[in-house]
């Protein structure tokens, strides 16, 4: 059967006998009950997650799966001329501070680290042509705001003002905007135009590029500015693998990610929880045992009830039927036969080439 989590709340609401939800939420019991599963036994199911990700020219790191809970092995694609070999943090650090670029391999480290996004807006020139003394005013949050105006007569140019001519056309308006932005240095953002709107996007997605601003420098009915995204630097942190050397080109599929998976977390009552049929019964109760330790914990908290499960019949059997789809492990991980790599270049640090492309 297929078990979504307004089947899996029902057994909330039947072991409480209520159906009020719980004070703590649903949700978080189905999350906490699933995060618990998926980490109390390393499942063999779990390892044949994969995935294809991007390479960023000039990001020097590749966020992973949201369900990413072990790495397995990184690969380039076909299209990538280079390899991918694991390592510290430590080693990292140490590349990117004395090493040249070798052209054979990457090194990537796993590291956690929260996500940012960038903060980004539009300009739209809506009639034309762009009236006399129209501008926007760019504030990235590190640098003195800097206004871009468009004048009859351009004045000299300073590290906090930009003077355009005045546009014939919106679109050629436009154009001449990102232009501006994307020369002036003493302002993070950077800019790409389609027609008459300019897309403006913070270089820098820290604390300080979520407070990106953009207004009009001159009320103006033929100039719209709409921020578009103001950033985010929180969360929980989340895994990334930390790349050496930069990629020097842009890649939609740059590596091939083979890892096990864990719990991806429930949004909403329709979403179906990912566990094979052998293991519902078990998940449910988890769920059950997390439901009635939350709300009656006088009675026996989640932990003591969970102990229970994890020497139960209903556990037992879940980890005998995994363990018969793998009867042979392999070598050893971390053995002298996988620490062994052919065609290992013993001077790649000396190499004089640019980076893997």
């Amino acid at each position: 059967m297929t078990l979504l989590a307004s089947d899996a709340i029902a057994h909330i609401r039947h072991t409480l006998a209520s159906q009020d939800v719980p004070s703590v939420g649903a949700l978080r019991i189905l999350n906490d009950a699933g995060h618990y599963l998926l980490s109390a036994h390393n499942w063999a199911w779990c390892e044949g997650a994969q995935a294809e990700l991007p390479l960023t020219a000039g990001q020097p790191y590749v966020w992973l799966p949201d369900d990413f809970r072990e790495i397995i092995s990184v690969q380039a694609v076909e299209s990538l001329n280079a390899g991918f070999i694991l390592t510290t943090q430590d080693r990292i650090l140490k590349l990117r501070a004395l090493a040249t670029a070798s052209s054979f391999h990457y090194h990537a480290a796993l590291v956690h680290a929260q996500m940012a996004k960038a903060a980004t807006a539009t300009v739209t020139f809506t009639v034309g042509p762009v009236a006399t003394t129209g501008g926007v005013a760019i504030s990235d949050g590190y640098n003195p705001t800097v206004v871009f105006k468009f004048l009859e007569v351009p004045l000299v140019d300073t590290d906090v003002a930009s003077y355009l001519p005045l546009p014939a056309t919106i679109a050629a308006g436009a154009q001449a905007l990102a232009d501006s932005i994307n020369n002036k240095a003493t302002v993070y953002v950077s800019a790409t135009v389609s027609g008459a709107v300019v897309s403006i996007t913070h270089d820098r997605p820290g604390l300080a590029g979520n407070a990106m601003t953009i207004v009009e420098d001159v009320a103006s009915d033929r100039i719209e500015i709409s921020v578009t995204a103001t950033g985010t630097v929180s969360g929980p942190p989340l895994p990334r693998l930390d790349i050496w050397p930069e990629p020097g080109t842009s890649e939609a599929v740059g590596l091939r990610v083979y890892y096990r998976s864990g719990w991806m977390r429930v949004t909403g009552d329709n979403v179906m929880l990912r566990l094979p049929e052998w293991l519902e019964a078990l998940y449910l109760q988890v769920v059950r045992a997390f439901a009635r330790g939350y709300e009656r914990e006088s009675d026996a908290g989640a932990d003591q009830r969970i102990a229970a499960i994890a020497e139960g019949p209903l556990m037992a059997a879940a980890k005998l039927r995994d363990s018969e789809m793998l009867p042979n492990i392999g070598p050893l991980q971390g053995g002298a036969v996988l620490r062994t790599r052919v065609g290992e270049d013993p001077v790649w640090n000396f190499s004089s080439t640019g980076g893997p492309s």
